[in-house]
């Protein structure tokens, strides 16, 4: 008989979160109010790709912790997975009211607003999140559509070339280039 080989495909780590969130919620059973326990449990839940269960946690952080601008943040980016870009928004803005540095919020915020078709609030923020970052390729990305979208060809081409040396998909970013030339023509 075999030795069993060890498992390499992730389902260590997902027992070992499982098991996290469970003393979390022993936690929080004991201390109803304890911000901390439900706001780690909400990444858990982000990490696990249940965003329901983390929006729920970031509900109680931020009834807990108005001024928690991680809550707002990670509850964004569960609105995100959720692709509920309105709410996103709303939360995103909220952690850079509380935090003006945070440019993954500025990041994620143009994300969503690109998603929701606003291209040029989406270019104010990635402006911003480059302005504080300038290492992001993302943002780069998000920038290269807004531009292509808004006619500015060249210097989409700019942030797209950024975006790849960056690290970001060049196939994947042009597949993404040519959906926005094809809204620009349609509208």
């Amino acid at each position: 008989m075999q030795n069993p080989q060890p498992q390499t495909d992730g389902s260590n780590e997902i027992a070992r979160l499982q098991s996290a969130v469970e003393e979390l919620s022993v936690t929080i059973e004991n201390n109803p109010d304890d911000a901390d326990a439900y706001y780690r449990r909400g990444v858990i839940y982000g990490q696990l790709v249940e965003p329901l269960a983390a929006i729920k946690d970031f509900d109680q952080v931020v009834r807990l912790d108005p001024k928690n601008a991680e809550a707002y943040y990670n509850r964004g980016l569960a609105y995100i997975h959720l692709k509920e870009h309105l709410p996103a928004v709303e939360d995103f803005t909220q952690a850079i009211q509380l935090n003006p540095d945070h440019v993954d919020a500025y990041n994620n915020r143009a994300a969503s607003l690109w998603d929701l078709g606003r291209p040029q609030q989406a270019l104010k923020d990635v402006d911003k999140a480059i302005k504080l970052n300038d290492q992001i390729p993302s943002a780069y990305a998000i920038r290269a559509l807004a531009n292509t979208y808004l006619g500015d060809d060249d210097t989409a081409k700019a942030d797209a070339e950024k975006a790849s040396q960056l690290g970001f998909d060049g196939d994947l970013l042009r597949h993404f280039i040519r959906q926005a030339e094809r809204q620009r023509k349609s509208t």
